[in-house]
């Protein structure tokens, strides 16, 4: 998978980055900045396919990654649990998060 930017302004979810579950063994990494204003953001993951016929991130089902909850600075880590989907989620605040995925895999 070539390297992903999600961005998202204000409170609420950013778009979703597939990734591919087939992936062995599952590693994607992920680091985040708030480059503008405050946040508090998670990353999160979703088990729901983005590329199903019919897909939308608010139906998606979210779980808040491992090292990723409450995040109110430039973070970054890796998780291996196999999912189909990652966003970013602004709880609180006014800012810009932007986050940069990458999965380890075939090009």
């Amino acid at each position: 998978m070539k390297l992903t930017t999600l961005t998202k302004s204000g409170t609420g979810r950013s778009a979703a980055c597939a990734v591919d579950d087939f992936q062995t063994p599952f590693n994607v990494g992920i680091g985040a900045a708030i480059t503008s204003g405050s946040a508090t953001f998670n990353i999160e993951y979703s088990f729901d396919d983005p590329m199903e016929y019919g897909y939308t991130v608010a139906g998606a089902t979210w779980y808040v990654a491992t090292g990723f909850s409450a995040v109110s600075a430039s973070t970054g880590g890796s998780f291996t649990v196999p999912c189909k989907a990652i966003c970013i989620n602004i709880s609180s605040g006014s800012g810009t998060v932007t986050a940069s995925v990458v999965q380890a895999g075939p090009v």
